[in-house]
């Protein structure tokens, strides 16, 4: 029971209020504010989502964390289109858009405290530089922008 609230209290409020903003403004858009079956797991998808990537963490205890890697994003993008474009799984969908915003909510919180995203490059071999690392940055909240459109047509 001690690591579940610790997961809970380690989610910082703001990243918890953008991830349901998100998912209940996603969710609107897409039914037309007359919610339907997939729109309850859609959310619950979300839901599981926020704190998926934390609740693993804790799990596998692996210092560093795999997930907080360019490689992992590099596959969570592969798999999140896929998830998105051919599943009909709203719980899939959920899961996969909230899993994606958790780490560009993670990206964005480093480079305001670091300036750089270099620990997410880690598993690349040789530095990457400041430039590069911004345009893949904005490159990730592109793609996000792109799958979250997929979802709502």
């Amino acid at each position: 029971m001690d690591k579940v609230q610790s997961i809970i209290k380690r989610k910082p409020l703001l990243f918890l209020l953008i991830s349901i903003g998100y998912l209940l403004v996603s969710g609107f858009i897409k039914w037309n504010i007359h919610p339907t079956a997939g729109s309850v797991t859609f959310l619950a998808g979300g839901l599981l989502g926020v704190y998926f990537l934390d609740i693993a963490e804790v799990f596998f205890a692996l210092q560093p964390s795999p997930f907080r890697s360019m490689v992992f994003v590099a596959g969570l993008i592969v798999v999140g289109l896929f998830v998105i474009t051919s599943s009909g799984s709203m719980l899939a969908s959920g899961l996969v858009l909230s899993l994606f915003l958790t780490v560009l909510l993670w990206q964005a919180g480093e480079w305001e405290i670091h300036k750089n995203l270099t620990d997410w490059y880690r598993m690349i071999a040789g530095p990457v530089d400041i430039k590069t690392q911004q345009w893949v940055l904005v490159g990730c909240f592109v793609t996000f922008i792109i799958m979250t459109v997929l979802f709502i047509r």
